[in-house]
């Protein structure tokens, strides 16, 4: 299977291939609604690349470094611009990530429809739209794909975060090294 990091369909043999399962639990994740795919005129079941990813995410089972090709898309939502900044570069240091920012639930929810990332770094007290509205929002998506870590300086916030959908709290001030931990676990990566 060679030019996985550019392939966008994938058979079903060869999805059991990437993930060292059976074939057949490959059919029964499609057949139970928990893969999504298509089949071809003859017949043949086909998953694309996005939906992969996106099963592997949800399900928590790690992304096969083959099919990692590019680095993951990060929208941090934040209204200071100090903390933003300090996010950013701390990633972008890392060299597997694209960052972008917005400022407000408005333009948060903006940037998830037209970027799709795939992680969220979203503080629960930002102007217009509340963080918890926004996650809401974002995790009721039936095309979602995107991981959330909430951030806040009031620790009382972390229960609704979670109840709203997202995946991980963390209390501001935050501790670098520990968000970049939760982040790589969220997305996956052996």
């Amino acid at each position: 299977m060679t030019g996985l990091k550019t392939k966008t369909i994938f058979t079903t043999h060869e999805v059991s291939h990437l993930l060292h399962v059976n074939p057949r639990s490959v059919i029964n994740w499609i057949e139970q609604s928990l893969l999504a795919s298509y089949r071809t005129p003859g017949g043949h079941r086909r998953i694309s690349r996005d939906d992969l990813l996106a099963f592997l995410r949800k399900h928590q089972i790690p992304t096969p470094a083959q099919l990692v090709d590019e680095k993951f898309n990060v929208l941090i939502v934040e209204d200071e611009e100090d903390i933003i900044n300090i996010i950013k570069t701390y990633f972008e240091r890392r060299g597997e990530y694209a960052m972008q920012s917005a400022t407000d639930g408005i333009s948060a929810l903006i940037e998830v429809g037209r970027t799709k990332p795939d992680l969220l770094i979203l503080d629960i007290l930002i102007p217009g739209v509340d963080g918890i509205e926004v996650c809401r929002t974002i995790k009721n998506s039936p095309t979602n794909r995107t991981a959330i870590i909430a951030i806040s300086g009031q620790a009382e916030w972390e229960k609704k975060i979670l109840q709203a959908g997202a995946d991980a709290f963390m209390a501001k001030p935050l501790d670098l090294e520990l968000l970049h931990a939760e982040a790589k676990r969220l997305l996956r990566v052996l």
